[in-house]
């Protein structure tokens, strides 16, 4: 008799969840959500000093651009000269 009603019991709760999920009851399925791609625009410039550095990273916030990178040149060690090429980016209208 105990396995009889644990059986109908499961079958009861397998037919609810049937009609429950038929009749949108049921949690929606989620949708990614649209995302536009960023488009960036690049300039980069050689400093020597960081004078040079200063002013034109200055200027350049000025005006929105976004500094993303410092990379020192290879060739600034074999010449005893600090050369460091910087980079920035503003995002394309």
């Amino acid at each position: 008799m105990r396995q009889f009603l644990l059986g109908l019991g499961i079958a009861a709760v397998f037919a609810v969840g049937c009609v429950a999920g038929s009749s949108g009851l049921a949690v929606p399925k989620a949708k990614a959500a649209y995302v536009e791609e960023q488009r960036w625009a690049y300039f980069c410039f050689d400093a020597q000093s960081t004078e040079d550095v200063h002013f034109k990273a200055s200027a350049a916030g000025a005006r929105g651009w976004e500094m993303v990178a410092g990379v020192a040149s290879p060739h600034a060690a074999s010449a005893n000269a600090s050369s460091t090429t910087w980079c920035f980016r503003q995002p394309r209208p």
